[in-house]
């Protein structure tokens, strides 16, 4: 007997094809094109991953997975022991990690501080987990004495020497994953900024990397650099008792996420120039294709090919806003052209994954102000989401230089704008920072005494986006398309 996929994969355009033709012809760059590609990856009656017993990949673990491979960069600066609770959640919390990585896995447990340390194994390697390998983590843990300055960027040169331990030829067969908790930012004297920089982009495509900050002086740039640059998420934890399930839950999160080898393509066609392509949900992330195909251009028959890498994925929904234009042709006016063609490829080794159909971007050229006026309803939440980030991290700059007059009016925007977009998280960040006067309109009042740990939490809210609730008024899709 055959079975079902193990992942069902969808791909949806959301857009409004008209564009409003340039006048006169020439005179103006042509509009551009906006629309969304949401991805999403389902699985219908699979079984979960294993969490003991039968090792990842094994038939009893109901068919073909990769191996997750997680390597812990725990904070052990000086910093970690003032006060020693810090210290003592942190590793807590590494302990409810370790118990999230399912047997057979891979796995690594590193002390940070102005350098990287093996905790567990002894020498730089891979344990494969079990009952007692974990417990043998757990007391090295507990072993390891904390000390020295803070140098992110060399915790992350050893998550990705160790993962290049892994076999070359089955990459898709590894979730590559690290989880780096920090209490602090980097120093100067052990990293300076651009060398942080310039490590994180070697890590770049090598793992993905989600980030925790506890405490209230590490530096919000940092993290949401290092978890945006490696497609991961940025949390920021206050209250010490809920680190570990904080670092359970994205542990748990990165072994679910179990499909690989998942590429994107666009083909776009002759004439469309591409002008940006970006992650908007479930956060926002500048993307840079893993390869560029012109060999269409070089020959005319076709634009770019542009691809790009999903890295692992569970049960979940991702959105990207596409941004091209086209020249203007007089006799294409009223005629439905295609722009770009969206495409999700796999690895060959993706074989009980069933893949959607391609979608086409569309366009056509009109002069009926009703049609190309209309706003997209997808489209339109995300542009909202980026304005509420915006207004938000301005907002922030205006208290920094102590202009509360502003800084309070750019937060009642923030206030409204979180409200049209459905992101509550967002709201409750808000609250913490401003006494609301009136909900509709947008007028607050900045509370007397603000602290520094909940304006940057709200920052690293900010970075992340809702999905769209339900279509803005008076906005509708074009021809059935979303």
């Amino acid at each position: 007997m055959t079975s079902g996929p193990r992942a069902r994969v969808g791909l949806e355009v959301s857009q409004v094809v008209e564009l409003p033709r340039p006048r006169p012809p020439g005179s103006a760059e042509p509009a551009r094109m906006y629309a969304v590609l949401t991805v999403t990856v389902r699985r219908p009656g699979a079984a979960p991953p294993a969490a003991s017993g039968a090792a990842e990949g094994d038939p009893a673990a109901g068919g073909h997975r990769p191996r997750l491979a997680e390597v812990l960069l725990i904070d052990h600066s000086s910093s970690m022991v003032i006060p020693p609770s810090r210290l003592a959640a942190a590793r807590a919390a590494a302990v409810s990690a370790l118990a999230k990585i399912p047997d057979g896995a891979l796995f690594a447990l590193v002390a940070g501080g102005d350098k990287a340390t093996m905790i567990y194994p002894r020498r730089p390697g891979l344990a494969v987990a079990h009952a007692e390998s974990r417990a043998a983590a757990e007391a090295a843990l507990y072993d390891c004495t904390p000390g020295g300055g803070t140098a992110m960027g060399t915790w992350l040169e050893r998550a990705r020497l160790l993962f290049r331990e892994l076999p070359a030829a089955g990459s898709a067969d590894y979730v590559r994953h690290a989880l780096l908790l920090t209490d602090g930012k980097n120093e100067p004297g052990y990293e300076a900024p651009e060398e942080l920089r310039a490590r994180v982009e070697r890590c770049a495509r090598a793992f993905d990397c989600d980030v925790v900050g506890i405490g209230d002086a590490w530096e919000t740039e940092e993290l949401l650099l290092i978890a945006g640059a490696l497609g991961g998420r940025t949390r920021a934890v206050e209250d010490l008792t809920r680190l570990p399930g904080e670092l359970a839950a994205l542990t748990g999160r990165a072994a679910e996420r179990d499909v690989t080898g998942l590429r994107l393509r666009l083909y776009h066609r002759a004439g469309v120039r591409p002008l940006s392509f970006e992650q908007v949900h479930p956060t926002r992330t500048a993307l840079t294709p893993s390869h560029v195909d012109l060999t269409g251009v070089s020959t005319g028959a076709g634009g770019p090919v542009q691809e790009y890498e999903l890295g692992p994925c569970g049960e979940e929904t991702r959105a990207y806003l596409l941004c091209v234009t086209a020249p203007y042709d007089p006799a294409q006016l009223g005629k439905e052209l295609l722009l770009t063609e969206a495409e999700i490829d796999a690895a060959d080794d993706a074989r009980d994954v069933e893949l959607p159909a391609p979608q086409p971007v569309l366009m056509r050229w009109t002069d009926d102000a009703d049609l190309y006026s209309r706003l997209d309803p997808q489209v339109a939440h995300y542009q909202h989401e980026e304005e509420l980030h915006r207004t938000f991290e301005q907002a922030c700059a205006e208290l920094k230089r102590g202009a509360r007059d502003s800084a309070e009016a750019l937060l009642g925007t923030a206030w409204r704008l979180a409200g049209e977009t459905g992101d509550t998280a967002m709201r409750d960040h808000l609250r913490r920072l401003i006494r609301v006067v009136d909900a509709e309109r947008g007028t607050v009042r900045l509370l007397d005494h603000i602290a520094r740990f909940d304006v940057e939490a709200a920052r690293i809210q900010s970075s992340m986006t809702v999905l769209p609730g339900g279509r803005l008024p008076g906005a509708r899709p074009a021809g059935g398309r979303r």
